[in-house]
């Protein structure tokens, strides 16, 4: 990362992959709806359901990072406002994120009781200037919470892959088991703040796979209709 980078480009930088992961969630949730149409799997609609609420989870807790990122710079002191505006949207973001891995979890444990399959038969400047306001959306102790819902994901996704031996089976082990890896690095940004932006980019290649996945999915359903 550019060390002539000035602070506040370097946070914009980071928080615009905020945004493209924000993007890219919402449309995993878009394919993961095309493709829950076309064969009525119920882990497609929770799968849809997760990625839509976290996308928009990320796209909030973004929008309100830069947000208070450029206040905290104009303000002469953290206002009473502006620290409410901060808790208020850590505890959303927490909230959204949740949720959305509960239907991950779900996902997986309809697909183990057989209520339906998807997508397996078809085969230093930069971290030193976001610290401050990233830490106000990571709580330690759910994140915690986060790991082990992901962790049992992304060990039932590999499950699924070893059983099935299917390219798509791997691009999901691949998706959750990155997502799993970003949240460790956010856990342990209290020993550098570098992490923060690795945990992006694990994150964001963690959607890029799902996303994978599922254009492949709606390409084969799009074939044999």
């Amino acid at each position: 990362m550019g060390a002539n980078m000035t602070p506040l480009a370097a946070a914009l930088m980071v928080f615009s992959m905020e945004m493209v992961s924000a993007f890219i969630s919402v449309l995993i949730g878009y394919y993961a709806s095309k493709a829950h149409r076309a064969s009525s799997a119920r882990g497609l609609q929770f799968l849809y359901l997760g990625f839509a609420i976290l996308g928009i989870g990320i796209f909030l807790r973004a929008i309100t990072a830069i947000y208070l990122l450029i206040a905290f710079r104009v303000a002469d002191a953290v206002s009473s406002s502006l620290a409410g505006i901060s808790n208020l949207a850590g505890i959303i973001f927490t909230l959204t994120q949740l949720v959305a891995y509960s239907l991950f979890v779900a996902t997986y444990a309809y697909q183990q009781r057989g209520q339906g399959e998807w997508g397996s038969k078809e085969g230093s400047t930069t971290a030193m200037a976001v610290f401050p306001i990233a830490r106000l959306f990571y709580i330690p102790t759910l994140e915690l919470v986060a790991i082990a819902m992901l962790g049992f994901v992304a060990f039932s996704s590999l499950v699924n892959w070893r059983h099935r031996q299917a390219t798509n089976s791997a691009l999901v082990f691949s998706g959750f088991s990155l997502m799993f890896l970003s949240h460790i690095l956010y856990l342990f940004m209290i020993l550098s703040e570098n992490l923060l932006f690795y945990g992006q980019l694990t994150q964001l290649a963690g959607f890029v796979c799902l996303l994978i996945m599922l254009v492949r999915v709606n390409g084969d359903n799009a074939k044999r209709a």
